[in-house]
């Protein structure tokens, strides 16, 4: 039997005892071979764009004829389209993916995930919280598009 240490600049590995006729580790060190590059590999992953700030989300509000339904939006590329929207943009109808929840959306047994903004939308999916409501999460095959939905406030988080 032979004992192997191996230490490394952030860690101290602990002492191997293996027989000799080991030929999973029968050159010293491979430890110290293989771990570097492996953390050095999930390193570069995590910080592949540098440090980074919070995305910017918010909550936004719609009005659909005479009833409103709130939206979580999870980062500035979502916040930006809403803004966009609610001034003028040609991206104004809201389409989510309906989920069952309240989330946000008081008042609702439901509320709107990866939301985007569209120019145009399948008729589908077209219609008001209330109609939601009465039909679940398979309305509008599991979307949500009111093509008469108008931005009315946007709370930045």
């Amino acid at each position: 039997m032979r004992a192997i240490g191996c230490v490394t600049t952030a860690m101290v590995l602990n002492t191997f005892t293996l027989d000799e006729d080991a030929s999973l580790f029968n050159t010293p060190c491979l430890a110290l071979r293989i771990l570097p590059p492996l953390i050095l590999s999930c390193a570069s992953l995590a910080c592949a764009d540098g440090p980074t700030a919070p995305s910017r989300g918010g909550l936004v509000t719609f009005r659909v004829t005479n009833e409103t339904f709130r939206v979580h939006l999870l980062d500035e590329k979502q916040v930006d389209a809403a803004h966009q929207a609610a001034n003028g943009g040609r991206a104004r109808i809201p389409n989510g993916r309906v989920v069952a929840g309240t989330g946000v959306n008081v008042g609702w047994s439901w509320h709107l995930e990866d939301v985007e903004f569209a120019e145009l939308t399948t008729e589908v999916c077209d219609g008001r919280p209330s109609d939601v409501e009465r039909e679940g999460v398979s309305f509008g095959g599991g979307r949500f598009c009111p093509w008469t939905a108008r931005v009315i406030s946007i709370a930045e988080e």
